[in-house]
């Protein structure tokens, strides 16, 4: 059975403005999981966010994958529909990998806007 290599996360927060106390937490902090199963991870926020979720492959720079405003999420691949599903309430965002692979591999970021301007980035790997 494979096993896809663990997902932890990234810490300190970084922050390109606002409060540190405003960054998201992400759970869980570590995932091990075994290839082709589901993985959620939760990404805690205020209300009225513009949420965005990101992914860090090994060796590459973040790509955003979604952002949600309200209850409605934009891919900015539409092919990451099949992959990833999003929910959202009011006090935190999920994201979940469906059918993981050894390519799902990487550092899994929450950020969101939060008043006037970008406030958080944190990662769970």
């Amino acid at each position: 059975i494979s096993v896809v290599p663990h997902l932890h996360a990234v810490s300190p927060s970084f922050l390109a403005g606002g409060d540190a106390q405003a960054a998201p937490v992400q759970s869980p902090a570590e995932l091990w999981l075994l290839e082709g199963s589901s993985v959620t991870m939760t990404c805690q926020l205020s209300s009225g966010t513009v949420v965005h979720w990101y992914r860090q492959l090994p060796g590459e720079p973040p790509k955003r994958i979604l952002y949600m405003y309200g209850y409605s999420p934009t891919f900015d691949d539409s092919n990451d529909r099949q992959k990833f599903q999003v929910q959202r309430n009011p006090s935190n965002s999920v994201l979940i990998i469906k059918k993981t692979t050894q390519r799902d591999t990487g550092t899994y970021y929450c950020a969101y806007w939060y008043r006037q301007g970008f406030t958080a980035l944190d990662g769970q790997r």
